[in-house]
């Protein structure tokens, strides 16, 4: 009988971690495992297998012991073999009646999406309490080897790392291709939040020979910064060379027709949207953060890995792309080192854990 799998997430759309989960879903079904994919919220855009909790729409649909008590239910009926938490896990109190109560027995591998450990261990100054919210039968997978010796140093926790992988899929979103830009471009993806630095991206392209050059920048997502970043193009007199385009979660037409993807974040975990680029035959220029793009990027040779938060090389590196044979170089390049990050190799490595997992 195969193993009943459950895979937890804060939600089916929007974000890189989101994204993971909906795929592992389908990567593990195919495996032949029986998934439960669990949403927090009642956000679904990304595709998925298996059978959905919806605990955005129990929580909408019943008052707080309602909602807290399905909950419990769901998680004692079902006895699942193995959970797979994807989820960010700040609150400290709800992590650790979750853990002491709800699924106290329960084989967990607590995923680390993120170089910030704030979003995934409270108490961080107290490492021993920080580590009380999680069940016994543990193990933590980092998904970059800076996060995983992040962790050791911050916590004395070990961790095993476990790459995200590519799924690309095969059609693009119809939305975006009746908007053809013709004109070359280069692209930014993500939430439009503070940590993401899009006003970076602006500036260091105001600054840039591309706004001359007649070569656009599109921004691709939505967010709570969105206002202000207008508000800057606006003061840059940019409006007629920066385009703002909502979320979809099937960028890949818009993606793999740029001249190239930029990002500019204070921090990041693992950033799939590089390879999702590199897997597009499109080169990648990116701040050497914390972390994911130093173990994505060679500098030079499928991309052009920057000083992190240097916006002078910065606007140098969107100056290189003018470079006609550094460009054709970088674009002949795209596809090595992509092998490491399929999804045969990945989910290899999943089923190897939870097979042998004791």
């Amino acid at each position: 009988m195969s193993k009943k799998i459950c895979i937890l997430t804060d939600s089916l759309s929007f974000g890189g971690a989101e994204k993971v989960a909906a795929n592992m879903s389908i990567s593990l079904s195919n495996k032949g495992y029986n998934v439960f994919i669990v949403s927090m919220l009642n956000d679904v855009d990304y595709k998925y297998k298996g059978t959905l909790f919806n605990f955005g729409v129990i929580k909408r649909d019943y008052n707080n012991l309602g909602a807290f008590l399905k909950f419990i239910s769901f998680f004692r009926s079902e006895k699942f073999d193995v959970i797979i938490d994807h989820r960010t896990r700040n609150s400290y109190l709800k992590e650790l009646i979750f853990s002491k109560f709800i699924i106290p027995k329960s084989r967990v591998f607590y995923c680390v999406h993120n170089y910030k450990l704030e979003y995934y261990f409270s108490m961080l100054k107290t490492s021993w309490i920080s580590l009380l919210p999680h069940v016994k039968n543990n193990t933590f997978i980092s998904v970059s080897d800076e996060i995983g010796i992040h962790m050791e140093e911050k916590l004395n926790l070990k961790s095993k790392t476990i790459y995200n992988y590519l799924k690309l899929s095969k059609q693009g979103d119809e939305s975006h291709q009746k908007k053809a830009f013709i004109k070359k471009y280069i692209i930014g993806v993500g939430r439009l939040t503070e940590i993401k630095q899009f006003d970076k991206l602006i500036r260091s392209y105001h600054a840039s020979c591309l706004v001359r050059k007649g070569i656009k920048l599109i921004i691709l997502g939505e967010g709570v910064e969105r206002s202000n970043l207008e508000r800057l193009v606006f003061d840059l007199k940019l409006q007629d060379f920066v385009d703002f385009l909502p979320f979809t979660n099937n960028p890949y037409d818009l993606i793999k027709n740029a001249m190239a993807l930029v990002l500019t974040s204070k921090v990041e975990g693992f950033p799939m949207v590089l390879l999702e680029a590199l897997s597009l035959n499109v080169p990648v220029i990116a701040f050497n953060c914390k972390s994911g793009p130093k173990e994505i990027i060679v500098n030079e040779k499928n991309g052009l890995l920057v000083e992190n938060q240097n916006e002078e090389r910065f606007v140098e590196a969107l100056n290189k792309l003018l470079d006609e044979s550094l460009y054709e170089k970088i674009k002949a390049n795209t596809s090595i080192g992509l092998e490491k990050f399929s999804e045969e190799k990945i989910i290899q490595k999943w089923v190897s854990l939870i097979e042998n997992h004791k």
